[in-house]
């Protein structure tokens, strides 16, 4: 079954084809195409079906991968540094939360909400290390993940960290997908 007719148009913006740019793709005239579009025509089905295949070919091209929208620099604390240490680089960069990061390796994250639970409690930010407090790592991909997956992941995680060989090269937070708009 074939899709609705008036799919084409709105899937040939989205991938960003003019018209004649789509006709060119499945070899038919560019008067067709704004037909299709205007529901001024029942086409044939070999042309629909050609013109469904650039479409797609052009789709699948346009899948953004998460290296593209990575911050390639890392802020990040080690399990050694203070409390202290933490909330003045969270402060400084404007961050709610930043890995930890130990010989290349993300093995911890640490948040605001951490720290003002800890502060509630009465500890103080210059004694404890972040090695005793941090909460779970982000979840770690590869460059090669789609951002769709990244999207989704951002849903339950603050940030997702880009790994090669298990070494952190790369973290992408929702900041990071609001640049996609």
């Amino acid at each position: 079954m074939l899709p609705d007719l008036k799919e084409i148009g709105r899937r040939r913006r989205k991938s960003g084809m003019t018209q004649a740019q789509l006709a060119a793709c499945a070899g038919v005239s560019q008067s067709l195409i704004a037909k299709i579009e205007n529901a001024s025509i029942e086409p044939a089905y070999s042309s629909v079906g050609k013109i469904l295949d650039c479409l797609e070919s052009a789709e699948k091209k346009e899948v953004k991968k998460a290296w593209e929208i990575a911050s390639r620099k890392i802020f990040s604390v080690s399990t050694q540094d203070t409390l202290e240490k933490a909330v003045a680089l969270l402060r400084k960069h404007g961050f709610s939360q930043m890995p930890v990061i130990a010989s290349g390796r993300a093995v911890g994250s640490i948040s605001d909400g951490k720290i003002i639970r800890l502060l509630q409690e009465g500890k103080g930010a210059a004694t404890i290390t972040v090695g005793e407090v941090m909460d779970e790592p982000f979840a770690r991909i590869s460059p090669s993940v789609p951002i769709s997956v990244v999207a989704g992941l951002l849903k339950y995680e603050p940030a997702v960290i880009i790994t090669e060989k298990e070494k952190a090269v790369g973290i992408i937070t929702k900041a990071d997908l609001l640049k996609l708009f």
